[in-house]
């Protein structure tokens, strides 16, 4: 399935669907916002949410932030450990990897780096019991804008394209605690709810990929519940939605509880119906509402009603037999043809072809 442009114009993998978050409104509490507003934050290290340069902390194999960092011995180059641990040769050098050592040292420059990235440090003073302000100063740390949210899920998607899983999972986490810590200072809005539902989706898809089906359904059902309670005439948060309860759908499915699936199946095919509603000029909405109508009868034939599987497989091919396509849309029409070529293979084992 094809994924919304989700953060910064980056390109998303296949198994990552979410939604692309809008820039919050800076706090109006803070005493500096009128001052940071404007601040275009440059990193040093050539990281930020606009390229995707690699700076010095990066790992070359995944090219994103160094996570759990090890060196190969005896070159001493340095890699993410999951990505390393796939060589038996330096890909940098080449050498001969004897052995791989953490390298600590290096690994807290990264932690310590990613805390304050797009960030400022502001002092707060401690007031002891009698109110009186104390010597002792601590520093907090204020978003200066959404780069910091945007960098974190950018390099979260990079380590999961490579299939370092636990790094994406660690960066998208500490972008997920960034924002309920906005909410818990600005109030719950649709913006908030948006960022946090397109985090958790992909935190479901991290579990997922690590096999972890309990911690998954428990993302992506976050996820539903924060997405359905927007508007729903944001294209991008009703697919991301209805990616979501067809992925708690499909881990239902290989569970083997195929009426949970068949439920979760149904809501996603609700929300896309909807969405072709108010975006009935868009080639892929209605994609989406056969694939979900397929998705409905394939549990239907798992459960025994196959006169309702029947009538689901045929209904999706006149659904996708009225889809025009651009020509120049390759992409689309060659899933629209895979789509076709399922469902009359359902048919045919069904021993039923009419339309």
């Amino acid at each position: 399935m094809t994924s919304v442009c989700p953060f910064a114009n980056t390109s998303p993998s296949d198994d990552v669907d979410v939604v692309c978050p809008k820039k919050s409104d800076p706090d109006p509490k803070d005493s500096e916002t009128n001052e940071s507003k404007d601040f275009s934050p440059k990193c040093p290290f050539g990281y930020d949410s606009h390229s995707f340069k690699l700076g010095p902390l990066s790992c070359l194999i995944c090219q994103a932030l160094l996570f759990q960092t090890s060196k190969c011995e005896p070159c001493s180059h340095k890699f993410c450990k999951a990505c390393i641990s796939r060589f038996k040769d330096c890909p940098l050098c080449g050498a001969d990897i004897e052995r791989i050592e953490p390298d600590e040292d290096l690994q807290t420059i990264v932690d310590r780096f990613i805390e304050g990235h797009a960030r400022i440090k502001r002092p707060q003073v401690v007031m002891d019991s009698t109110n009186e302000a104390s010597e002792t100063k601590t520093v907090i740390y204020g978003d200066i804008s959404f780069d910091r949210g945007t960098f974190l899920v950018q390099q979260a998607m990079r380590a999961f394209r490579s299939h370092n899983i636990l790094s994406a999972k660690s960066r998208l986490i500490i972008c997920a605690e960034d924002i309920r810590e906005q909410m818990e200072r600005l109030g719950k809005n649709s913006e908030f709810c948006s960022q946090l539902g397109a985090v958790l989706g992909m935190l479901g898809d991290c579990c997922r990929a690590m096999g972890d089906s309990s911690s998954a359904v428990t993302y992506f059902e976050e996820s539903v519940e924060l997405l359905s309670k927007l508007p729903s005439d944001d294209l991008e948060v009703m697919h991301t939605l209805s990616v979501s309860l067809n992925k708690i759908g499909d881990l239902k499915y290989y569970d083997g509880n195929l009426q949970t699936a068949r439920s979760y199946y149904s809501r996603s095919l609700d929300v896309r119906r909807n969405a072709v509603k108010v975006h009935s000029n868009i080639p892929s909405q209605t994609l989406d509402v056969a694939i979900s109508t397929a998705k409905v009868a394939d549990v239907d034939r798992g459960l025994g009603n196959e006169k309702a599987a029947v009538e689901g497989f045929q209904e999706a091919i006149k659904c996708l037999g009225a889809l025009m396509v651009d020509p120049k849309d390759t992409s689309l029409e060659a899933r629209r043809q895979s789509v076709l070529e399922f469902l009359y293979s359902q048919l045919t084992e069904a021993g039923s072809v009419s339309v």
